[in-house]
């Protein structure tokens, strides 16, 4: 059952890659991905994630998946603070640790509750957000901010610093990584 319903959640995120031009112009859609079990992580936001209803096939291939995954919240509660890491957590989909493996770049499932604040940083890996459900602030260095809703998109740079601000809803985004840096974890704060 659970490889069944993480094939579901593959092939959600696949739908949402091919009905966006910018994710398709930005990386290419792996050829080598392979599964490998991954023990489940359970994470605060799962039971918020549940509770949140949304048509979108990745949005409830998510839900399905959401006892399941193998979550992980890459920050300390040092630099993020107790209440953002109970609100927070992503999956990598695939990559070198993913529920597939692959080696020609990674995708993660990430999920932020509203009124979270996620602080300025930077990481050598390019990355794009698709928006699957929710909306939330975008600010990216040298780009102007922006308000993105489902099906938007936003681009960052190598090193580039953004950050991410939600309001009265969260935050479920399809984000791929490609290119140096992508076995790096994000870095909090100034280059």
């Amino acid at each position: 059952m659970k490889k069944t319903l993480l094939e579901n959640a593959l092939t959600a995120a696949r739908g949402a890659y091919d009905a966006s031009p910018t994710l398709q112009h930005f990386a290419r859609w792996p050829d080598d991905l392979r599964y490998q079990e991954k023990e489940a992580q359970i994470i605060p936001a799962v039971r918020q994630i549940k509770r949140w209803s949304n048509p979108h096939p990745l949005h409830t291939a998510t839900q399905d998946i959401s006892t399941y995954g193998n979550w992980k919240r890459t920050y300390t509660e040092e630099e993020v603070g107790f209440g953002f890491l109970q609100d927070y957590g992503y999956i990598e989909l695939y990559g070198p640790d993913g529920h597939y493996h692959s080696l020609q770049g990674r995708a993660y499932i990430a999920y932020w509750g509203r009124g979270l604040y996620y602080p300025w940083h930077h990481h050598e890996a390019e990355e794009i957000y698709l928006v699957i459900s929710g909306s939330g602030y975008f600010e990216s260095e040298g780009q102007d901010p922006a308000l993105l809703t489902s099906g938007q998109t936003r681009r960052h740079y190598s090193n580039q610093l953004h950050s991410l601000t939600l309001r009265q809803e969260p935050i479920l985004a399809l984000v791929l990584w490609r290119g140096d840096g992508m076995d790096g974890l994000p870095l909090m704060g100034a280059n």
